[in-house]
């Protein structure tokens, strides 16, 4: 019952803040104008993420969770959030997604939060950092951040995981607020969701994971629930330095941009594949856990070959096609 009334609180705080945020920001004159790499083409408000945090940070006070837990998420997100509106240096950027996860991973750990050492924090905030912008890098085109952040996170605690965690509830809030954000972004945006949503989300996932996992095994299997986002950030970076661009620079080469842009896939379709592929690997992953650790690494190697072949096939297609005609 406590999770279904987060659930519900996340979506009436999260309505509410798609329909004022907009208008506001639309008023003061703070849009996302289409550019020469943008994937939309009419200028849009961002902001949908404000909800999602609000949401969150609501239910983590109601609920007494520590300070450290949701304090430096909710900072991050209001930075990105100023990022949004007026643009900040990306070093200053990555220099606070570091901070927020070293004190989020810090605390957890120092209160016995954690189930692993704490010579593993390094390797942990980079983690939390990486996961952060690639989430970020990967919200591009309507629905696809909203639609595997439910997903992501709805498996989480379906997987029975978090079910004595102190982030349940801000997290069941958080998918309540996705859900009454998506209207507003699929399958016609009328907001996007901002770095303030994205940042959060990948950030929100990363800890949460971290903080969960019993065992590598867990982790890597917990790991897989964002998959598709993992494979298409790691193949199209590969596919950038074999083509030596800079990895700095404004870019349309994710599969799921050239699935909507080069051929016009609705986006919403684009997206729905996305999370189908998304519960696919779950399903896959938490079979493959049950075997072991080398089975879950074995499955991710597989389906990361897959991946590559799917992506260097339709660009190889659709080229070959445009060569042809």
């Amino acid at each position: 019952m406590d999770m279904l009334l987060s659930l519900l609180a996340g979506v009436l705080v999260s309505v509410p803040c798609c329909v004022i945020v907009p208008r506001l920001l639309a008023h003061g004159g703070f849009l996302d104008m289409p550019g020469e790499r943008s994937s939309h083409v009419r200028p849009t408000p961002k902001g949908g993420g404000v909800g999602m945090v609000l949401a969150f940070a609501a239910v983590a006070v109601a609920r007494d969770v520590p300070m450290h837990l949701w304090l430096p998420l909710c900072a991050l997100a209001a930075l990105s959030f100023a990022n949004d509106l007026r643009g900040i240096a990306p070093d200053r950027r990555l220099a606070a997604q570091v901070l927020a996860a070293a004190v989020t991973l810090g605390g957890a750990w120092w209160f016995g939060s954690i189930a692993w050492s704490g010579i593993l924090l390094l390797p942990a905030v980079l983690f939390v950092v990486g996961t952060t912008n690639c989430f970020n890098f990967m919200d591009g085109i309507n629905g696809i951040a909203g639609i595997c952040g439910v997903t992501a996170l709805s498996g989480l605690i379906a997987y029975g995981v978090m079910i004595d965690a102190q982030l349940l509830l801000p997290v069941a809030a958080v998918i309540g607020g996705v859900i009454g954000f998506l209207p507003f972004n699929m399958p016609r945006a009328r907001l996007f969701m901002g770095d303030a949503g994205s940042i959060f989300l990948g950030f929100l996932f990363a800890v949460t994971i971290c903080i969960s996992s019993r065992s590598w095994t867990e982790f890597f299997v917990l790991a897989s629930f964002l998959y598709p986002f993992y494979a298409d950030e790691a193949v199209t970076m590969a596919e950038r330095i074999w083509r030596g661009e800079s990895l700095m620079q404004p870019h349309r080469r994710h599969l799921y941009q050239f699935l909507a842009n080069e051929l016009g896939v609705a986006h919403w379709k684009v997206s729905a594949g996305y999370g189908l592929v998304q519960l696919v690997v779950i399903l896959f992953a938490v079979v493959a856990g049950q075997q072991g650790l080398w089975a879950v690494l074995a499955l991710d190697l597989v389906l990361l070959g897959v991946w590559v072949a799917v992506h260097w096939n339709v660009k190889r297609r659709f080229h070959r096609r445009r060569r042809e005609a």
